[in-house]
């Protein structure tokens, strides 16, 4: 079961982000990153050109931090 930050709550509301797409990023990603005790799980969606980051803890891949289209993330 996926927890969510107050931050990601709000980021989410902010940027028009549903919650199953975020729900779904931990199980089917397409990318991991890893950085310091942050790791990112990045989905393609359909409709979308920048990939959906979805930031968790490191050592608690369903406590969500954060979440944002990434323009640094495009894809065709």
């Amino acid at each position: 079961m996926v927890c969510f930050d107050q931050h990601a709550l709000f980021q989410m509301e902010r940027r028009g982000i549903l919650s199953e797409w975020v729900e779904r990023a931990p199980r089917v990603p397409d990318e991991t990153e890893i950085r310091g005790d942050k790791r990112s799980f990045l989905v393609r969606l359909e409709g979308h050109t920048e990939m959906l980051r979805v930031v968790t803890r490191i050592d608690d891949p369903e406590y969500v931090i954060t979440t944002y289209f990434d323009r640094r993330k495009p894809f065709a």
